[in-house]
């Protein structure tokens, strides 16, 4: 990586990819496979940011079946990203401009094998310098850290929709910018450094951020 360039560290699910019906209809087929009742929608709209792992919390799972969900929602997620996973409109030119000037990366609550075949289907992967998913035990703050660690950019910022995105930049020191676009709410938004309403703004913003 280029020390030269600043490092702009993405989110992925409510920044770039739009994945709110992707979760809903991953975590209602895993359900149906495992023999398990459905689970009300407000519940699993909530699972749209915390890890798979502590998904099996949120929609107040029994933890003997943890396991087994765990499982389903993994395959069912892959069966499901080319038919219900969706970019924000605008989301490819952004990236197309600012990697022009900075170093792009991602950094996410998501699994590897999710986040690695979600870029690839919007042939995206030339944009981006390092893809980081979730690493088991760690926060976003600290998965951040090891990356900030490797990287040793010179400036960074770091934008996302969710407090744990907002709140991993405040711990590691650097600049947030939250989208408001997202799934996030403004409670969670009130420690960011940057808000953008839209991708065009957010682009812009980023644009400016650099020069």
């Amino acid at each position: 990586m280029s020390d030269k360039k600043p490092v702009i560290f993405f989110d992925w699910d409510g920044t770039l990819g739009d994945s709110m019906d992707l979760c809903l209809g991953e975590i209602r087929l895993a359900l149906e496979r495992i023999g398990h009742e459905p689970v009300e929608e407000e519940k699993i709209r909530a699972c749209n940011g915390p890890t798979h792992e502590e998904s099996v919390a949120v929609l107040g799972l029994d933890p003997s079946v943890g396991p087994a969900f765990l499982k389903e929602r993994i395959r069912a997620e892959q069966e499901l990203i080319p038919v219900l996973l969706k970019l924000y409109p605008g989301v490819e030119e952004a990236l197309k401009t600012l990697s022009r000037a900075a170093d792009l990366a991602i950094v996410s609550n998501g699994q590897a094998d999710y986040i690695r075949r979600s870029v690839e289907v919007f042939g995206l992967t030339r944009y981006f310098s390092r893809i980081q998913a979730s690493m088991p035990g760690k926060t976003k703050g600290q998965v951040l850290a090891v990356m900030l660690d490797e990287m040793k950019p010179g400036r960074c910022i770091l934008v996302g929709d969710r407090r744990s995105d907002i709140q991993a930049g405040v711990e590691n020191n650097i600049p947030t910018m939250a989208v408001t676009y997202g799934y996030g709410t403004e409670e969670e938004w009130k420690e960011a450094t940057y808000l953008a309403d839209t991708v065009t703004g957010m682009m812009d913003s980023l644009v400016q951020w650099i020069s």
